[in-house]
């Protein structure tokens, strides 16, 4: 499956980001809201509005998200070879490891600014990535 991606303003980004959010507590645990995505990253959507991220201009992948099933990994690989995300921020738990397929190695953790809430896990690029 190829999933393809546009480019968004931070409108329409902000918007699906919202809506994914609202229906779906795995989106809303795993992405920051909406109002706190930077203004001057690039961001992509799906023509159906229901997947998407962003890559700021340090090459930090942010808010990706996606309410069908079996679109992440495209959607990493989209960020990853052709949108410059080259690093990332998640939250412990499945992510660090799902992100590992991609060529991410931790880089840093933290504790996450809630207390009892799982760390923050930073990650980069470690190797040159190709898609399997």
């Amino acid at each position: 499956m190829t999933t393809y991606v546009h480019p968004a303003s931070w409108q329409e980004y902000t918007a699906a980001l919202d809506w994914a959010r609202s229906g779906s507590e795995r989106i809303a645990e795993a992405t920051s809201k909406p109002e706190e995505m930077p203004r001057g990253a690039k961001y992509y959507l799906t023509n159906d509005f229901q997947s998407g991220f962003g890559v700021a201009n340090d090459g930090t992948l942010i808010g990706l998200f996606s309410t069908v099933k079996g679109r992440g990994e495209d959607l990493v690989w989209s960020a990853v070879l052709h949108k410059g995300a080259k690093k990332l921020d998640c939250f412990d738990g499945f992510l660090p490891e799902y992100y590992k397929q991609f060529g991410f190695a931790e880089t840093e953790r933290a504790a996450n600014w809630t207390p009892g809430e799982p760390d923050i896990v930073f990650m980069a690029l470690d190797v040159q990535v190709s898609p399997v």
